[in-house]
């Protein structure tokens, strides 16, 4: 096989070719990287955010809690609605509350 100046041509060719796929592919590379970098980030930012909203939600179920037990029952209500009507009747009705008073 004799090397031609078309041969040493082409080859010449298809090298330029190849190293200019070679820096095509390698900027993809990077430029997926970079996206790689970004979308760990966002995870990450995503996560921290998870993180608080848990806190927070513990934070108002322990609020919530603690006020379920200040919520009076049926049974306080109708208590305070009868000693408001007996401390509302006159005091001939009831007569303990005059030496009370």
């Amino acid at each position: 096989m004799k090397i031609t100046a078309d041969i040493l041509e082409q080859a010449r060719e298809a090298l330029v070719d190849a190293t200019n796929q070679k820096i095509t592919l390698i900027s993809a590379i990077k430029q997926q990287g970079r996206k790689i970098v970004d979308l760990e980030r966002e995870v990450q930012r995503q996560m921290n955010a998870r993180a608080q909203a848990e806190q927070a939600l513990a934070a108002c179920r322990t609020e919530i809690e603690a006020l379920r037990t200040q919520v009076p029952t049926s049974a306080t209500q109708d208590a305070f609605e009868n000693l408001t009507q007996f401390l509302a009747a006159p005091a001939e009705i009831h007569p303990e509350l005059r030496l009370a008073a």
